[in-house]
């Protein structure tokens, strides 16, 4: 395992479960200090011990990404133990809901987006400001979802299509600054909490074998998949990768 991220501070929220955790444990094992932010304070408790007995110099934030108050003081709690920097920013929080925009209801569509994108911009204005001392990296979290049409889900392809679109104007704005932003797209990653969910609403063999269909490599992601690809953004290796929304999706968005 390289140590490519020695050095480097770095937030991840929706850290203490599942691709949050599994990217913060990644950067962490090649020497980034990481600060993991959840809403889920028992998932914070079981990820930092994880973590810290995996040596990994970890430190947990209880946050709710939509409080804009919160977002506020919270990051500059964390910016303020990294002694002032911070270097990377995954912003990987997010919700689903299920529903075309007849049967969505209007809290429902409001909290997806509250979270998914509201979410991603608090936390990213709270970081930018430290990011532009040293320079630094946010990648955000859309989804295919953002880039094709998925049945059913109304609120959630609005706001990673609308997420994908802020990252593109976010690198615009801050690429001269030293801020590198971009989006990771992945396809359905079967091994999430997210994807159980997705793949839970309809689990018949017709219904399988029409979602794979969509996927020209005849399976669905695994999270390592997409971590590497998060890692891969967050490293110099993309020092030319700005304003990207890069698909890890197996083909789908081929088609």
């Amino acid at each position: 395992m390289s140590n490519r991220f020695a050095g480097k501070h770095a937030a991840i929220t929706g850290g203490a479960n599942g691709m949050g955790f599994e990217i913060a444990r990644r950067l962490g094992i090649e020497g980034a200090r990481v600060a993991i932010i959840d809403i889920d304070e028992a998932a914070l408790t079981n990820a930092t011990n994880i973590l810290r007995a995996d040596a990994i110099d970890v430190k947990a934030y209880l946050l709710d990404v939509t409080d804009p108050d919160n977002v506020a003081l919270i990051f500059a709690q964390l910016i303020e133990h990294f002694s002032g920097t911070l270097d990377i920013l995954v912003n990987n929080a997010g919700i689903a809901d299920f529903g075309s925009v007849e049967n969505t209801e209007t809290e429902a569509w409001n909290r997806v987006l509250a979270v998914n994108l509201t979410g991603t911009y608090l936390c990213s204005k709270s970081a930018i400001p430290a990011m532009k001392k040293t320079g630094g990296t946010i990648i955000n979290f859309g989804s295919v979802a953002g880039v094709v049409g998925i049945a059913n889900m109304a609120a959630y392809c609005a706001s990673k299509a609308a997420v994908i679109g802020l990252t593109k104007q976010m690198a615009v704005d801050y690429i001269r600054q030293g801020i590198r932003v971009n989006c990771i797209c992945p396809g359905m990653i079967a091994d999430t909490d997210m994807g159980r969910q997705i793949l839970g609403t309809d689990s018949s063999d017709l219904a399988m074998n029409l979602r794979l269909s969509k996927y020209p490599i005849g399976r669905f992601g695994k999270s390592e998949e997409i971590t590497a690809a998060v890692l891969f953004l967050a490293s110099d290796e993309a020092s030319f990768v700005c304003g990207s929304a890069f698909t890890v999706d197996g083909g789908m968005t081929a088609l």
